[in-house]
């Protein structure tokens, strides 16, 4: 089963109820106890009932876990009277799991009578575009993409194959870009456009602007989430996540495999290296090397920042020793 089209529709396997012995042929994985127990359900094991399906990776969530509710988890989880599905790896078949029980999408291709669609836009034939969306001059959308209802693709934006666009992103707006003269702000014309490789989702209210004269880029397989600003001529390399409220300014560089927790803040022209971290509310001024974990504004190493933190609650007790030896010293001038 392909993950990448099950996390859009619903799995034609897909029922009000499932067996187990169903679920592990579609995933191809094994079963063990009764392969004819039926679920409705994937289920957190604090709402587990014998109807759901429970995703095990820690051994204490079975303390208290009845032995009638069904798991996914590893071989050596199980014992005698336990039903459910062997995965080594539970974590990475969760996604799958979800999907086989998510609820469809309004159509798997096509294009809704309320959308407006430029003359000249490419749209493939298994794309799908949602309700009152809009998609200008010169765009591209690919093969599988899903635009939901009020997303905007502005001219010439690209979109592979794949991906997920959710409501009220927009794509292809002007970059921020003004030049100060002696009359006042210039604005300056913003004659590029952006480009999305295969795979990548964009969250609701984001935004994602337009290239000065060449694309904004955002590599394939990178996950953005909702109400990000990604600024005009950003790079954002391959297989990046973007939390929320997160803003790049223009021309900076995201390499690969970078994580950007929620609330970070990243000014322009700065490159940030390969399977970096930056933790929340992050503030960059300056590159960041490959494999970093940084945090703190500015940013700098994580156990860094941790130890200026703790040191920091420590200072208004240090100001008063600060000012007692002040006093002392002065009274005891020579």
């Amino acid at each position: 089963m392909c993950i990448k089209r099950i996390a859009f529709y619903k799995s034609s396997v897909t029922a009000d109820n499932m067996n187990i012995s169903l679920i592990a042929e579609t995933l191809g994985i094994e079963t063990f106890g009764n392969e004819a127990h039926e679920v409705s359900r994937i289920s957190s094991p604090d709402k587990a009932d014998p109807q759901s399906l429970c995703v095990i990776w820690d051994k204490k969530a079975l303390e208290d876990l009845p032995s009638e509710v069904p798991i996914v988890a590893p071989e050596e989880f199980f014992v005698p009277g336990r039903d459910g599905l062997i995965s080594q790896n539970p974590r990475a078949i969760l996604p799958e799991l979800l999907a086989l029980f998510s609820q469809a999408r309004p159509k798997p291709a096509g294009i809704h009578p309320n959308a407006v669609i430029s003359p000249d836009a490419k749209i493939s034939p298994s794309a799908y575009i949602g309700a009152c969306a809009y998609v200008g001059d010169g765009c591209v959308v690919g093969d599988g993409t899903v635009i939901e209802p009020n997303a905007t693709l502005l001219a010439n934006v690209r979109v592979g194959k794949n991906c997920l666009i959710h409501s009220g992103a927009v794509i292809g707006a002007d970059g921020f870009g003004f030049e100060r003269t002696p009359d006042g702000l210039v604005k300056i014309p913003q004659t590029g456009g952006v480009t999305l490789g295969d795979d990548v989702e964009i969250g609701a209210c984001t935004t994602i602007d337009r290239g000065t004269m060449s694309d904004t880029i955002i590599g394939s397989g990178t996950k953005i989430d909702n109400h990000v600003q990604v600024g005009h001529n950003v790079q954002i390399g391959k297989n990046c996540i973007i939390c929320s409220m997160t803003g790049i300014a223009g021309s900076s560089v995201i390499e690969d495999n970078v994580t950007i927790s929620v609330q970070a803040g990243i000014t322009d022209h700065v490159r940030i290296g390969a399977w970096s971290i930056l933790a929340a509310r992050t503030g960059v001024t300056n590159d960041i090397p490959p494999n970093s974990l940084m945090s703190g504004f500015p940013a700098r190493p994580h156990n860094e920042a941790k130890r200026a933190l703790v040191l920091s609650a420590d200072l208004p007790s240090l100001y008063k020793r600060v000012r007692i030896l002040e006093r002392w010293c002065k009274n005891h001038e020579a």
